[in-house]
């Protein structure tokens, strides 16, 4: 094991140390059913890993054939109620809601295609019921430490309530001419 990659003293891969709650479920978690011990992984994605705990931007990470689900403590909102069991579970099935959706881009960026998507309407069913939301994200496709694409990364921005108070304007401009030609 390379001296950057040495355990921590609670026996953890020091790429997932820190990080708030997310980083404490990641070190707590046992990977060996999906994706093997954590010091085994891939260095990018562990970078990822390292660079998404870090950020305070909602970021989430896909990773491997399934498309394991990672992700921060900024993503906490974004995720509601599917926390804490979405972390370890493929993406499939953490977002079985906007899947169809999504699945084209997903594939695109699997095969090293980006992709960006502003104020995008997802319904999402992330608290019990579904919501009206909007995101800003970029898909981006992480090489695997052979060239391939081993796993995704996107950051995001919740834009519900900007796009909710210009829908708000735009209503109250079009009852301001009406009420005004009345």
């Amino acid at each position: 094991m390379a001296a950057h990659e040495m355990q921590t003293s609670n026996s953890s891969p020091d790429f997932l140390q820190g990080g708030g709650d997310l980083g404490a479920l990641m070190r707590a978690r046992d990977w060996s059913a999906s994706l093997g011990a954590p010091g085994d992984w891939p260095q990018n994605l562990k970078t990822c890993l390292r660079i998404c705990l870090a950020s305070r931007q909602p970021m989430w990470v896909w990773w491997g054939k399934d498309l394991i689900n990672f992700y921060n403590d900024a993503y906490l909102p974004v995720i509601g109620a599917k926390h804490p069991a979405a972390l370890g579970r493929p993406a499939r099935q953490v977002w079985r809601e906007v899947w169809p959706q999504i699945e084209e881009r997903v594939a695109a960026t699997l095969s090293g295609r980006s992709s960006y998507s502003e104020a995008e309407l997802l319904i999402l069913e992330r608290n019990g019921y579904r919501e009206e939301t909007y995101y800003t994200f970029s898909f981006s496709p992480v090489r695997d430490d052979d060239g391939g694409v081993g796993g995704i990364i996107c950051a995001n921005t919740d834009d519900t309530e900007r796009v909710r108070g210009v829908r708000r304007l735009v209503l109250l401009r079009d009852l301001a001419a009406h009420v005004w030609g009345a």
